[in-house]
Parts: structure tokens; sequence; C-alpha cells
């Protein structure tokens, strides 16, 4: 796999993710903000994990000083496209976190959603394939990677 560009999420411990195979490849990592994760809630939520289940039955709601889920997936949506549409690299890795990971992933495939977010690991790697203009999406993960 010839890897061309890495695009991370400026939140340290993305680049953290991404910055030995940055280094063995001598690639410089890129920083988009559109990667950053989700804000669920400007307000402390003791029950947060709640609050976040109900942002994937409802993608509009949108709690105080939050985003919406609908808010969120366009956001890392746009990143994806601007790189396969308009980018004439063949393989990109992009390093962004769980729950906007999940939101893009049920662009693609809309039975993702809260439950299967609990069941991603941490880290967690997922390859995304364009071919003739449709979408795919694989987990890549295996159990025993687990750190």
């Amino acid at each position: 796999m010839n890897i061309q560009r890495i695009i991370s999420s400026p939140f340290v411990r993305a680049v953290q993710t991404i910055e030995r195979l940055s280094k063995k490849i001598e690639l410089e990592i890129e920083i988009d903000k559109r990667l950053s994760e989700r804000r669920l809630s400007s307000e402390d939520l003791p029950d947060w994990l709640e609050k976040l289940k109900v942002t994937y039955d409802d993608f509009d709601l949108k709690l105080p000083g939050g985003e919406s889920s609908r808010e969120a997936a366009a956001r890392i949506r746009q990143t994806v496209d601007d790189v396969l549409l308009n980018d004439n690299t063949d393989t990109v890795i992009i390093v962004t976190h769980g729950n906007i990971l999940s939101l893009l992933i049920n662009q693609f495939d809309n039975h993702f959603g809260f439950d299967q977010w609990r069941k991603m690991s941490n880290p967690d790697v997922y390859l995304l394939t364009y071919p003739n203009e449709n979408y795919h999406i694989e987990r890549m993960w295996k159990e025993e990677y687990n750190v």
C-alpha cells in the first residue's frame, strides 16, 4: 500500500496515534480541524451516554453548545469527499475520533449506530474505498491487535 497523505484531527491523541507511522514512512501529518471530535454539549452532562444515544436516533438533536449528529456527519463527510473527489492520491490515512467516525460510517451504512459505536475498539481501523464511484467501508482492525 503506497500511502500518499496522512490527515489528522488536531487533537493530541489523534496525532500521537499516527505519529510513529508518519515518521516510519517519512510523511508529514496534515492537520484538518474538520476531523476534530464532535462536541456533544458545552454543559457538563452526568448522563452524557444516554444523551449521546438519543443523538443517533435524532440526527438533528442539538444539545446546548454542542453539534448535532447531522452537522458532525456533514463535517467529516466533506473532509472525506474533498480527499476522494478532489485529490489525485490513491491512499490517504485519515485519523479522527470514534464518535465522528461512527457518524461517517453511518453515511455508508445506516444500520451503524450507537450500539456499533459502543463496540468499536480504541484504536480502530476502517478501510473506505471508492471503486466505480461507489463507497465501500470495511473494518480492518482485528481484536488481537488491541493494545
